[in-house]
Formats: C-alpha cells, sequence, structure tokens
C-alpha cells in the first residue's frame, strides 16, 4: 500500500475523533464531568470502588472528598492484589498487561493496561497524528519512524496470569485507527546487541529514501542514532560507516555520501517532512542541537505522554500542547496543596499532574509539572516544566530538581547544556556539574551554580558544616551532541530502554549517575 493511500485511511477512519475531540476542547467540563461519571460507573462494583463508595459519588467534588491524592505508593497494595487476585480490585475489566516504567525513581513501578486505558491513549495518538497529517500534509509522501527500541527485560507473568511487559512498542495501536498506518513503518530489527540494532536502525533510516515522518521521544535517541555520520570522536564510526556502504544500495550510499560532506541529512532524506520529539524542559537544548542534523523539516512538541497517562498531545498552533481532557480525569495541584480542575487553570500557573484514567489509577499524583501557556478553545495548552518528585539526598541538602534546573536555566548561554549528578561515595559528597559550553572558565560557572545552590537552607546548612562538599565542575568536550550521547548511554547501561529516556538536570538515580561518572573518569575524578 503506498503511504498516501494508507494516510488516507487513517484520516477518514480518524475523522470521528477528530470530531469529538474539537467538542471537547470548546466544552472541557463538561467532557470531564462525563467521563468521570462514566468511569465511576463503570468500576463502582471493584474492591476499590467498593472501598471508596463510588456507587454513592455524585459529582467532581465528592470525588475529591472520597478518593485521596497518592503517589504510586500510596496505590501500590491495590496493584499487589490486582497482580496476585483475579477479582476486579481496580478495574472491572482485567488488564490486558501489566506495563514497567522507566521513569527516575529506583523502584520500578507496574501500571495495568485495560482496554479502556488502552482506548484513551490511542485517542490521543489517533487526534495528535490526524491533526498533524492535516498541518504537513508532506508526512504522507513517504515511510515514517516511531521510535522503536528492543526491551531491556524480558515478559513476565504476575501470579494471576497476567503478562506483565507488553509483547511489542506496537501492541499500543492494535484495534485502532493508527493500525492503517502500519504498512508505512520504518520496522528495523531489533535483535542482537546495543550496537548491532543501533546500527541495523541507523542502516534501516538512510536506506528509506522516502523517509517522511519521525517520531521519537528524547531528542538525544535522535542524535545517538546519527552520532557515527557526524562525530569523528565516535569509536565506532569506521566500523558503522564501513557497514554502511557495504550493504546500501548505490543510490544510498551517494545519498550518504552528500550527508557526510554536507554535515547533516538534509539531503539524505528530502522528503522528510517532520520531526517529532520532545522540546520542553530538559529535552529543550538537546532538541535544537538535533534540528541542526534535520534543517529540512518542520519540528512539533510530542505533548506529554507517560506510562501511567496522556495529560497532553500536540494540536494546533498554540503555544504549549491542549490538555487530554477527554482521555482521563484531570486535576492540578497547588503548592498549598489544594487541587483545582482543567476549567480553574490560568495562563502562568506552575501545576503538578494529579490523574485517574481507565486503568485503574485514581487520583493519581503523576510527579510532573507543567505551566499553563494558554488555551486552544476553551482547554488549557500546557508546557511541561520537570519533575515535581525528584530530589537528591546524600546528607540531608535536600536538592530538588525543579530548584536546580531554574538555578542552571539562569547561568546557561543559549547552546549550552549541562546536567548535575551525585558523587555519593566522595570524601565529603558532593555534586558534579557536566558542562557543554564554550565558556572559558567553567569553574566560574561552576562556583555560581554553587552559590546559587547555597541559597537553599538545607544545601547551605550542609556546606556550612562541612557534610557536604563544594559542586564541582567539569567541561564535556564535543559539545551539547557529547552530552547528549553520555546521558543516552548512561541510561541505557542502567536498564532504561533506548527510546525511553528523559533528560533530566538532575541525575538523581544512582545507576544512571554512575553510568555517567564511568564515561567521563578519564577527565574528572570524583
Amino acid at each position: 500500500m503506498r503511504a498516501q493511500d494508507a494516510w488516507a485511511a487513517f484520516g477518514a477512519a480518524a475523522e470521528p475523533f477528530r470530531r469529538v475531540w474539537l467538542t471537547a476542547l470548546d466544552a472541557p467540563g463538561d467532557a470531564q464531568a462525563t467521563y468521570l461519571s462514566r468511569l465511576l460507573a463503570a468500576n463502582r462494583n471493584t474492591a476499590f470502588g467498593i472501598a471508596h463508595g463510588f456507587a454513592d459519588i455524585a459529582d467532581p467534588a465528592q470525588f475529591r472528598e472520597r478518593v485521596p491524592v497518592a503517589p504510586y505508593a500510596g496505590v501500590s497494595r491495590w496493584i499487589d492484589r490486582a497482580l496476585q487476585e483475579s477479582t476486579p480490585i481496580l478495574t472491572a475489566q482485567p488488564p490486558r498487561f501489566f506495563e514497567r516504567t522507566s521513569g527516575g525513581s529506583e523502584q520500578q513501578k507496574l501500571i495495568p493496561y485495560t482496554p479502556a486505558f488502552l482506548e484513551e491513549l490511542q485517542f490521543a495518538l489517533v487526534v495528535w497524528l490526524s491533526d498533524l497529517h492535516h498541518a504537513v500534509p508532506g508526512v504522507a509522501a513517504g515511510r515514517a519512524y516511531w521510535s522503536m527500541s528492543p526491551p531491556l527485560q524480558a515478559r513476565g507473568r504476575a501470579p494471576n496470569g497476567i503478562m506483565i511487559g507488553s509483547d511489542s512498542d506496537l501492541d499500543y495501536l492494535a484495534d485502532s485507527p493508527l493500525v492503517d498506518l502500519l504498512p508505512t513503518l520504518v520496522v528495523p530489527s531489533l535483535s542482537g546487541d546495543a550496537r548491532t540494532w543501533r546500527t541495523e536502525t541507523l542502516r534501516a533510516l538512510i536506506a528509506a529514501h522516502d523517509l517522511a515522518f519521525v517520531s521519537v521521544w528524547s531528542p538525544t535517541f535522535l542524535t545517538s542514532l546519527l552520532r557515527p555520520l557526524f562525530d569523528n570522536a565516535e569509536p565506532q564510526r569506521r566500523d558503522t560507516l564501513t557497514f554502511l556502504f557495504d550493504s546500501l544500495p548505490p543510490n544510498r550510499t551517494a545519498a550518504l555520501r552528500r550527508a557526510l560532506d554536507d554535515g547533516h541529512c538534509g539531503r539524505l532524506w528530502p522528503q522528510l517532512a517532520a520531526v517529532s520529539c520532545w522540546m520542553d524542559g530538559p529535552s529543550k537544548h538537546y532538541a535544537a542541537h538535533a534540528r541542526t542534523l534535520l534543517p529540512q523539516a518542520a519540528w512539533f512538541p510530542k505533548g506529554l505522554f507517560s506510562t501511567e497517562a496522556v495529560v497532553s498531545l500536540p494540536f494546533g498552533d498554540t503555544a504549549g500542547c491542549p490538555l487530554a481532557v477527554y482521555s482521563h480525569f484531570l486535576e492540578f495541584l497547588l503548592d498549598d496543596g489544594t487541587t483545582i480542575g482543567v476549567e480553574e487553570l490560568k495562563p502562568g500557573d506552575t501545576v503538578e499532574v494529579v490523574v485517574t484514567t481507565g486503568g485503574g489509577l485514581y487520583r493519581y499524583r503523576l510527579g510532573d509539572r507543567v505551566r499553563v501557556t494558554g488555551h486552544a478553545g476553551r482547554t488549557p495548552c500546557v508546557a511541561f516544566v520537570g519533575r515535581a518528585d525528584t530530589q537528591s539526598d546524600l546528607v540531608g541538602e535536600k536538592l530538588d530538581e525543579a530548584y536546580l534546573a531554574a538555578s542552571l536555566s539562569e547561568l546557561l548561554q543559549p547552546g549550552d547544556e549541562g546536567c548535575v549528578i551525585p558523587c555519593a561515595d566522595a570524601d565529603p559528597p558532593h555534586y558534579l556539574l557536566l558542562l557543554a559550553s564554550d565558556t572559558p572558565d567553567v569553574a566560574a560557572l561552576g562556583d555560581a551554580l554553587e552559590q546559587a545552590l547555597a541559597r537553599a537552607f538545607h544545601y547551605r546548612h550542609a556546606r556550612t558544616v562541612g557534610q557536604l562538599g563544594p559542586l564541582r565542575a567539569v567541561r564535556i568536550r564535543g559539545g551539547s551532541a557529547q552530552l547528549a550521547d553520555l546521558v543516552q548511554r548512561a541510561h541505557e547501561r542502567a536498564c532504561i530502554r533506548a527510546g525511553d529516556v528523559k533528560p533530566r538536570a538532575l541525575v538523581a538515580k544512582p545507576a544512571v549517575a554512575n553510568a555517567l561518572r564511568a564515561f567521563i573518569e578519564d577527565a574528572c575524578s570524583c
């Protein structure tokens, strides 16, 4: 099937979704109330529904009174029961599978994926891709690549027989209009070790002369794939290029030579119309570098998708992405601990997301912070700011990622990038700033960040009493591209799937921080 025919079939199937979405955009309060009422009715006879009186809840206010806001630790006992028992615990529908998270905490979470929850995710994906097709018809001119990477853990089975882990990334698309687009996908082999599948993925992409659309989560994943083409310091560059020139047809090797001469992929994929990736928060600068490698394409933000929920989706041309008001019930936690609904948000608000989903997460504290940027219709649009629950506490300093990210942002120049890792086993423990910058005085920038962090009471106290050493800074040679690659590889070494890596200002996960330290040990000893 030709790509244009596949997109035409998808567009026709997606049109009812689009009409429903446009109605919801103009009446988000009605969409939210209807969603919650339907969800509570469907799950009133589950163990969780009975315990919290779902049958007697008449409106969102009563829902807030009956069900407390909770992080994963607060719902884990219910999920443990859903893994053990065969009776309805969280949802009337049994989970199709449990998906592992790949987030920043040491504890890996298991999230139930029911048919209803998959439909909620698919609705957002269908609306997004339909809108992209309307905005950039060129995406239908050729093939597409959607980020896929091999799972780093084998599928398991819960005590009650439900599978843990999806069989494939394509499981998320089944039984929806999205399957119409499957014939357009470049699907490389995911077998072999990390080096093999990366090389095979790069070969498959270069072989696709008509590549028209690329969708990845993190921009670091994209730059890490392309790094062997343009970075002379890449150890595997010679072997990778030899493999590519030996295995590609003559017309594609000629295009590859042109790309190598140009220093970017403009002539390698001349039909590439659009690229979608994270472009907010810590991903902003990494995305800016990735754009230099694919200058021919229009670039679009990803929206806020996670293993647990979809919070926002790309739609229209307003700043930020509108909230996914038709997919889940959304609330927002203010700094004073109160929660508000979608219609109470105002431009400029920075809030933490609380979600209720068809997968059985009720008033779940997602941990993501967003800033309201405006409205699409009457629905607020948001941009991702960072994590609300990421903190490093080596000796009582309680270093908060949001505070660190804001401090770092004030110090970095355009084009600079940096992240901070803990050196927990040093004497005394301290933090290390990994800096990609042309500034002539890295130490001075490190001192400035140290002074900014010392404005926080607990950090200043830990420094004053000598429990915490001063922050140190090291320049990452090769700039933001090299730092992006180090961050990508460190996450993969810590058993996070390549396509799921999320850049962070504070790398608090010990396994990732230790991998980063190992990669730079020749440049700096912690």
